[in-house]
């Protein structure tokens, strides 16, 4: 669906037939588009397009040109081409390979009539079938490479003003401030390890589902005690432990343990506690709280540093 609208908002070449039919070209409207990328991008992307002939006149008269500019891979060539040369100018950071389809930007990175018709409208750039009209007048008319300075020069000049067109730049920095994990693609990354450590520490009503910040909050109350050393090798910041194994494993503990660990992460000492649930001191509490940790490692099997003596 999206890709017939973005073939519907170009203009195309059609040809008729000896016949008297009509052939209508599907990705002939990015042919004037395809010109316009330098030499290097091409061969970076997609080597095999290197063959497509620079006469536009001449491009028709070649069954597997024709068959090689309708194909889907083409299509894909164009779509990855154009998100390469204005992410940058977009202004979203160095690169889209860790966001998902979903994600806003990457969207609008790829959606080609949109950067085509920017082109159309601020750099001159003419549509398949006027270019087509033109080249049957001079037939071995040939289109140059530009340089990659030049395609830099017109990607500053159309980029924000295509952003500012459609209110581009407003839409996606909310999308940047409010993340969800359905932005990320399956690949670990840096912005993905981060958006995971921002969500589960600052966005769920309970604390005790970010097990960092248990971690952080039990060892700074007991003067760094009652972990193990950290290991360098290991990263248990990045594992990410989901809500719905919290709760399960919340619903395994007994209500007094419930408590406990319901006050110790809101705050609460181990003598507040020993004194709300009875014990006779704080020792009781502490017992009680390793015995969860315990507990929670067996549930998670994840070496978390509590053992029988901490």
């Amino acid at each position: 669906m999206q890709k017939n609208k973005m073939r519907a908002a170009l203009p195309g070449i059609s040809v008729q037939r000896k016949d008297g039919t009509i052939a209508h070209y599907r990705n002939s409207e990015y042919i004037p588009f395809f010109y316009m990328i330098p030499k290097e991008v091409v061969e970076y992307f997609g080597k095999s397009f290197l063959d497509i002939p620079r006469e536009p006149y001449a491009l028709f008269n070649y069954k597997d040109i024709k068959a090689k500019i309708e194909s889907d891979l083409f299509l894909d060539f164009i779509s990855n081409v154009t998100e390469f040369m204005v992410w940058t100018f977009m202004d979203r950071g160095k690169s889209s390979y860790v966001y998902s389809g979903y994600e806003p930007a990457w969207i609008f990175s790829h959606s080609i009539a949109v950067w085509i018709k920017g082109f159309m409208d601020y750099n001159g750039l003419v549509s398949a079938k006027l270019l087509y009209q033109w080249c049957k007048m001079v037939p071995n008319y040939t289109c140059p490479y530009i340089s990659l300075d030049k395609l830099d020069l017109a990607l500053n000049n159309v980029v924000p003003k295509v952003m500012e067109q459609y209110n581009m730049k407003a839409i996606l920095d909310v999308a940047k401030e409010y993340r969800c994990f359905e932005d990320y693609n399956c690949c670990d990354s840096n912005q993905k390890t981060d958006f995971f450590r921002k969500w589960y520490h600052n966005r769920t009503k309970h604390p005790q589902i970010s097990l960092d910040g248990y971690m952080d909050e039990y060892k700074k109350n007991h003067n760094g005690q009652g972990w193990n050393p950290e290991d360098p090798n290991q990263s248990t910041e990045d594992d990410v432990i989901s809500e719905v194994m919290i709760k399960q494993f919340m619903d395994s503990l007994s209500e007094k343990d419930r408590k406990i660990l319901k006050m110790r992460l809101e705050g609460y000492t181990q003598e507040e506690i020993a004194d709300e649930l009875g014990y006779k001191n704080h020792s009781g509490v502490q017992k009680r709280i390793t015995k969860i940790g315990l507990a929670y490692q067996e549930f998670t099997k994840v070496d978390l540093g509590f053992d029988e003596e901490n």
